[in-house]
């Protein structure tokens, strides 16, 4: 196996490379990281909003104190003035303006007399602005008037109730200016440590919504039985790969591996050890498969499994075989060693699929092409599997509808006593006439039936419909016939005892005139409860024998505890009769088994006059095929009997060549 390198591997690996898809949310930023932005951000903006309409505020309202105090002091000083102005004493006028040095904020006052010429003026010694004050040599318009740093404020003056000038006074703006550049920095420190404060309450939160978000993820995004990436995971994985890998690339392989009867170990040893064995597997897949492999529990007990650098069918092959191959031994489970086995369907990106769902369900049919080809087998997606899934999900869709569209019918093939080469028995045979794709081979619709559940209501019908038929024949004088009808694993499981109860109440149908035949495979996966159901249906009266004998690898143990009255051989072992040594040994086989166990034995498939001859000096009771008829209508059938028993009014016929007794059946 030199195509897969780094056989060993540390277990953890598929959490790691969970770790880079599904905590990442796909390199979206954490829902924490988010929160954090978002408060910081909006609690930032209030606050900055809020800082703004503050300052804006107190800017406004200084100001409005700034220019009442100027205002103050510029009508006390006018009050002062006022007499020396309207005696025209400017000395006395200047001493009263001097009043102007006192105040801090005070550039300088001037006095004008009553024609707007410029009476007096006084200059604060601390300004080093006074020559400012040149330009106040005419009047301002405005009551108050601002310039970039200074304001000057113009009152009227009055003496005994006149007129008799006005009054400038100029005040420098630095003192409202620092006072507000003061509130400012306080404001920006408020701000700066409510956002400290709201950071270490958010860092906290995110911190416990972390916490949150890893069990989140843990939920969402591992499985907890197997600890394994789940479904989510894997889907998301398969994304991210595609848009990593590109089409122009040699692309990955996806490989979904499906255990084979994981349901009896539920059943029999209980889910907690199907857990186990779950868990035990996971770490054998991590444990054994490459290092760049990303294993996922993908559901049930199916697993999906990605592998890089792929591209040849070959190598697909191989890779599918490889696991497999770590199936092999078994695994260890509390007191249990189970042998695990499973089915592989592989597929690669983009030769396959485009898309991530189409890439999964091509895997998936792949995986349903290894399931038909046997337990423990692997197959690589191939185009035309395509269509015959797609056929597979139509017939799974329409068989649902079938019986209520009268779309099944029964035929019947004659079963023929190999001593007196006379029918005695037929065997109902289900088919189905679709009306768009034609005559749908039992074989292709009964696995789907199967798979899906459907056989369990199928066969409930077909037992009613069988043991109806059966009765019209008896009632027409047709009494020592028997039919043989098939039944499915899953009608045993449901209850088989009781569907056929309500076929022969519904029908009148002797039980003794029934045989019910069930595959031995069924058997094989369902012992117990199948001989439990057989001994009951025997205790009816019911006859019972095992179909495909020889095929399903049932312990002469098992045999020799089924109460059935008749062994069916397998038409594979039949239709090379008497050529083949080993078909004719397993045959010998076979009828020896029965003839020690006291059983009759069926022949079936047999189509040639040798096989006929070779089975009825072996000892075989019985037999149907070609030779004898085809399968059959029930009208046709119905023909053949009236015309039978007409014939056997005359004279008791005995046909030593078995085929030209039923010629009439093989007619059109």
């Amino acid at each position: 196996m030199s195509f897969l390198p780094h056989l060993r591997i540390d277990p953890s690996h598929a959490r790691a490379a969970l770790t880079s898809l599904a905590y990442s949310a796909g390199g979206q930023p954490r829902l924490g990281s988010r929160l954090v932005r978002a408060v910081l951000l909006a609690a930032g903006t209030a606050l900055l909003v809020a800082a703004v309409a503050l300052n804006g505020f107190a800017y406004f309202t200084l100001r409005t104190g700034f220019i009442d105090n100027l205002k103050v002091q510029a009508l006390l000083t006018a009050d002062h003035s006022a007499q020396a102005l309207a005696g025209g004493d400017r000395a006395a006028a200047a001493l009263e303006l001097g009043c102007a040095q006192a105040a801090p904020t005070l550039l300088g006052a001037v006095l004008f007399d009553s024609s707007g010429r410029l009476f007096a003026s006084c200059v604060a010694r601390s300004s080093a602005d006074a020559h400012s004050l040149t330009d106040l040599e005419s009047l301002p318009v405005d009551p108050v008037q601002f310039g970039r740093s200074q304001v000057r404020v113009l009152q009227g003056v009055k003496h005994a109730g006149r007129d008799v000038g006005h009054i400038v006074v100029v005040a420098s703006l630095d003192r409202l200016y620092r006072r507000m550049a003061e509130f400012v920095a306080a404001s920006v420190l408020v701000v700066l440590a409510a956002l400290a404060l709201a950071f270490a309450l958010v860092a906290r939160i995110r911190r416990e919504m972390d916490a949150s978000e890893s069990q989140l993820d843990q939920l969402a995004y591992v499985d907890p039985v197997t600890k394994l990436p789940n479904r989510h995971a894997a889907n998301a994985q398969i994304q991210r790969m595609i848009e990593r890998v590109g089409k122009g690339s040699e692309g990955f392989a996806l490989m979904l591996l499906d255990l084979d009867n994981f349901k009896i170990v539920n059943d029999t040893l209980g889910h907690p050890v199907g857990d186990e064995l779950l868990h035990a597997l996971a770490l054998r897949l991590t444990e054994q498969l490459p290092r760049s492999d990303m294993v996922f529990r993908y559901g049930g007990d199916e697993f999906l499994i990605l592998s890089e650098g792929y591209r040849e069918p070959e190598q697909l092959r191989l890779i599918g075989q490889f696991t497999l191959l770590t199936l092999d031994t078994p695994l260890k489970v509390g007191p249990h060693e189970l042998q695990v086995r499973g089915c592989v369907g592989l597929a690669q990106f983009p030769r396959d699929a485009a898309d991530a769902s189409n890439l999964v369900r091509a895997a998936d049919t792949a995986m349903y092409r290894a399931k038909s080809l046997g337990k423990n087998s692997s197959a690589v997606f191939e185009a035309d599997m395509d269509h015959t899934a797609k056929r597979r999900i139509r017939i799974d869709s329409e068989l649902r509808r079938a019986v209520a569209r009268d779309e099944l019918h029964l035929q019947y093939q004659p079963i023929v006593d190999l001593i007196s080469g006379r029918m005695v028995g037929v065997e109902a045979l289900l088919r189905w006439q679709h009306p768009d794709l034609g005559m749908i081979a039992p074989a292709e619709f009964i696995p789907v039936a199967e798979s899906s559940g459907l056989i369990a209501d199928i066969g409930q019908w077909v037992l009613h419909a069988a043991c109806a038929q059966m009765q019209r024949w008896h009632l027409e004088g047709e009494t020592e016939l028997y039919v043989a009808i098939n039944v499915s694993g899953r009608q045993l499981k449901r209850g088989l005892v009781r569907q056929l109860d309500a076929a022969l109440a519904a029908s009148g149908l002797d039980p003794s005139c029934v045989e019910l035949e069930i595959a031995e495979q069924s058997l094989v996966d369902n012992i117990e409860p199948g001989i439990a159901q057989m001994s009951l249906l025997k205790k009816r009266g019911i006859r019972l024998s095992i179909d495909n004998f020889g095929t399903g690898f049932t312990s002469l143990n098992c045999v020799k505890r089924l109460p059935v009255d008749k062994l069916k051989i397998d038409m594979t072992f039949v239709k090379d009769l008497p050529n083949s040594a080993d078909d004719a040994a397993i045959a010998t086989s076979i009828v020896s088994l029965a003839q020690g166990l006291n059983l009759k034995v069926v022949g079936e498939g047999v189509q040639t006059q040798l096989q006929h001859e070779f089975l009825r000096h072996l000892g075989c009771d019985l037999a149907q095929g070609f030779l004898y008829s085809r399968p059959v209508t029930a009208e046709r059938m119905s023909r053949f009997l009236v015309q039978r028993l007409a014939e056997s009014e005359k004279v008791d016929h005995h046909w030593p060549n078995v085929s030209s007794a039923l010629s009439p059946l093989m007619a059109d």
